[in-house]
């Protein structure tokens, strides 16, 4: 049984280890299965009082000894170490995902975590193209592209701190039925391959296919570049709505299908939603904008009330649950109040869509085939009026198109993501229903073909990643092809990919 994910803020000491000029969040793991296997912990009692170890954010769980974190500067130093590994290495990015997918043994000599904090920033361009090194954090290949007027041509994410690698590898996404993912945009990988040989791989690569390479987890190589497709930089008019559930559960496709970006929170205790459609600004909406010196988004409406109620109701259950008032500014205070503070934007759409503010929680985030999205939706309604408050923060609904990502859960078609999380305390406390309330709702959706979220929470015995995901026996044996040795294969993915 997998730990928990835990978004939290950023660690400066884990920051300081990486180097600048990644930007690290450490994820918290609360161990339901006690295994060491799993959070990388060697058989000593408190691993967590070491000063020589790598820590999560809260010190409770570790990622490596800091002598097996390797920071190489050449291509040739990474294939050599690759290719003459004795046990497992592994990937750090940015920090952001579940630590299971790369930490390590702390009494294994040979093992290898390695950061990639050299192999950063633009490498060359064309006309449509850029290619980034691995590294590259998002927030960075989105100020690149916008210095040379241009975008990336799919939603973004809410958090830019991720590395460019990193989030193609785990299959992050943003939200719009008319895009996809952050893989779906990628046109070639530089990478380097078990047996430490440096490939190219590109779509029209039959041996080493692309689709397969993009989502892998970290897998298949160790990714060196990304060449994504660019566009011509836009502006964006989102226009924020508070509706009743009745309306969301109606509209949902409609909306999809009209606006290039849609997002809904639903908030299962007072059955209000927000609705944000986001759609091209009218030339009058971009001149507006132009006109202003770009730094934030244009507000063209007032503040509404509507929220109030619901958002105050939902503080409060947070701050009976974390221990902390109501208006604290921690950051889950601060992203529930943003509700009550919502007006219509004008502006770039990092400005609109990657504005996260991380914090620490228990997150989850499934996908459910896009037709099904209704009845799984009514599903949550029925548990949520016999469980009430048992989540801190509504559900989030997000579409998204058919992915070229093997591994995606939109690999077979469009999906709706669904997610949901609970808050955790200072104290790194969660509500005691707190996992079971996790688990529970992935169950739910279990009935209605869901699939996890690579990069986040997710109890992988739940799951027929098989049955589900069209290309899943054929990534299996390349993997197995690539990496008999499975060097690059964690503890808890053997579980999924063994």
């Amino acid at each position: 049984m997998p730990g928990l994910t835990v978004s939290s803020e950023i660690n400066g000491v884990l920051s300081r280890q990486l180097s600048a000029p990644m930007v690290v969040e450490f994820v918290r793991s609360l161990s339901q299965s006690g295994s060491d296997s799993d959070s990388g912990r060697s058989s000593e009692a408190n691993p967590s009082d070491r000063e020589d170890i790598l820590h999560n954010w809260s010190g409770i769980k570790t990622i490596a000894r800091n002598d097996q974190v390797h920071h190489p500067t050449t291509v040739t130093e990474i294939a050599e170490l690759i290719k003459h590994a004795q046990s497992k290495v592994h990937v750090i990015g940015s920090g952001l995902s579940y630590e299971s997918l790369m930490s390590l043994a702390l009494d294994d000599d040979d093992a290898v975590l390695l950061s990639l904090t050299n192999f950063h920033g633009l490498v060359s361009t064309t006309d449509t193209t850029a290619t980034f090194a691995a590294a590259t954090t998002v927030d960075e290949v989105v100020q690149t592209l916008g210095k040379m007027d241009r975008m990336m041509p799919c939603s973004l994410g809410v958090i830019g701190i991720q590395t460019l690698a990193g989030a193609i590898s785990t299959g992050t996404h943003g939200q719009g039925l008319l895009q996809s993912d952050y893989a779906s945009i990628v046109k070639s990988l530089k990478v380097v391959l078990p047996n430490g040989d440096v490939q190219t791989v590109t779509a029209d690569n039959t041996v080493l296919p692309l689709s397969a390479f993009v989502t892998s987890l970290g897998t298949l190589s160790v990714i060196l570049e990304v060449e994504i497709q660019t566009k011509p930089r836009r502006i964006f008019y989102c226009r924020k709505l508070a509706l009743p559930y009745s309306e969301f559960l109606q509209r949902y496709p409609e909306w999809n299908h009209a606006y290039e970006y849609v997002k809904v929170w639903w908030f299962p205790e007072t059955s209000l939603c927000q609705v944000w459609l986001v759609e091209e600004a009218t030339p009058s909406q971009a001149a507006e904008f132009l006109a202003t010196d770009r730094s934030a988004p244009l507000k063209v409406s007032s503040l509404s009330d509507s929220m109030d109620v619901t958002v105050e109701k939902y503080l409060k259950a947070m701050s009976h649950d974390t221990k902390a008032s109501s208006s604290s500014d921690q950051p889950q205070f601060k992203t529930v109040r943003r509700f009550a503070e919502a007006t219509d934007l004008v502006g770039y759409h990092e400005q609109i869509l990657c504005k996260g503010i991380p914090a620490p929680q228990v997150n989850c985030e499934i996908a459910v085939p896009f037709e099904k999205f209704q009845a799984a939706t009514e599903a949550l309604q029925r548990w949520s009026k016999l469980q009430p408050g048992r989540i801190h923060y509504p559900f989030i609904y997000r579409a998204a198109g058919k992915s070229s990502a093997w591994l995606s859960p939109a690999n077979a078609g469009p999906v709706v993501w669904i997610g949901f999380l609970v808050y955790v305390a200072e104290d790194g406390s969660v509500r005691s229903d707190g996992m079971e309330t996790m688990q529970k709702l992935q169950q739910i959706l279990l009935d209605f073909d869901g699939l996890p979220h690579w990069g986040k929470h997710f109890m992988d015995s739940y799951f027929e990643f098989s049955e589900l995901l069209p290309n899943f026996e054929q990534f299996l044996q390349l993997r197995r092809q690539l990496d008999p040795k499975n060097k690059l294969l964690s503890s808890f993915l053997k579980r999924i990919f063994l």
